[in-house]
């Protein structure tokens, strides 16, 4: 059991973060989708700016687990888009907050629709009865792996 639940947990990992699955879509801006780690970076700026929160570099790390080198490429990046831009705090200067931009919340908003339509789908082809059993699942997976990672820390 524990090999064909390893089989399919890698198969639908790779499935998810697959960029080609991801860029299905055309883009209306003519930019294309954002890559997965940049669209859950500027989905988290969005929620923070939404209740009036601001999220430094390293806040990003510690909610999303990537090394600091990957989310400084991922930041660079998306100041390269202009979707983001780092600013001092007004309070610390030494602390530098990140701020999502009209251009990133217009590519986190277009890609975060790409994303639901994909959801709805897969609701739509499994049937809500299946979906309403596998999402308690999958948190309880979830938090579980959330416990080992602690425990290895």
């Amino acid at each position: 059991m524990d090999e064909e639940l390893l089989s399919v947990w890698l198969r639908l990992t790779s499935v998810i973060d697959n960029q080609r699955l991801a860029a299905a879509h055309t883009s209306p801006s003519g930019k294309g989708p954002l890559p997965f780690n940049e669209a859950v970076v500027c989905g988290l700026l969005a929620r923070a700016q939404g209740t009036g929160s601001v999220l430094t570099a390293s806040d990003l790390c510690r909610h999303t687990r990537i090394l600091k080198s990957q989310m400084n490429a991922i930041l660079r990046s998306l100041e390269d888009k202009g979707a983001v831009e780092r600013r001092h705090a007004e309070t610390d200067r030494r602390r530098i907050e990140l701020r999502l931009l009209p251009e990133g919340m217009a590519l986190y908003q277009e890609s975060h629709r790409h994303v639901q339509r994909l959801v709805g789908r897969l609701i739509h082809e499994m049937g809500e009865e299946k979906v309403c059993i596998l999402l308690p699942l999958l948190r309880q997976a979830a938090d579980i792996f959330d416990a080992m990672q602690q425990e290895a820390s």
